[in-house]
């Protein structure tokens, strides 16, 4: 190990190289989230699905049980939050609002209703049957949420990538 001048010449340099190399190689990547979909109540793991860090977004689509109409729900994920910010729907039905949370718009588009919100969540639990055709969707993949039979799930999200298989 060099001693005096030798030693601080060579510790300032092994500092240079260090933040230089901290500099070329930029800020740390970032991170992706994890959806996670367990049987509810009991929490048994079923599946979990990575989403991109350019894109956590999702939405659950599925025929309404009355109207027999299609609905959809679009969501993103917002750290360990998931925040369902619009609805769409044909025709009105019960459990579908008939007008917009405070802050939020009801309106009309291409035949649909259009509702937008800022609800945040740390979970859906959602009860789904095969006659609805409930269906997860992200990115370019779509997951058949009844794959698992007609029961309770419970959807959350972890803020980091997935671990695991």
């Amino acid at each position: 190990m060099p001693s005096g001048s030798d030693g601080a010449r060579c510790f300032a340099r092994i500092a240079r190289v260090g933040l230089a190399a901290i500099f070329l190689a930029g800020p740390p990547a970032a991170h992706a989230a994890c959806l996670t979909l367990a049987g509810h109540p009991d929490g048994a793991r079923l599946s979990q699905l990575a989403l991109p860090p350019d894109d956590a977004s999702f939405s659950l689509v599925y025929m309404h049980s009355v109207t027999r109409t299609p609905v959809t729900e679009l969501y993103r994920i917002d750290g360990s939050e998931i925040v369902e910010t619009e609805m769409r729907f044909e025709q009105h039905g019960p459990g579908l609002p008939t007008e917009a949370d405070a802050g939020g718009t009801f309106s009309r588009a291409d035949g649909r209703f259009v509702v937008t919100m800022d609800r945040r969540l740390s979970e859906i639990v959602m009860q789904v049957h095969r006659d609805q055709s409930p269906r997860l969707v992200a990115g370019s993949g779509t997951l058949d949420l009844a794959q698992w039979g007609n029961r309770a799930l419970a959807l959350g999200v972890i803020p980091s990538p997935c671990a695991g298989p």
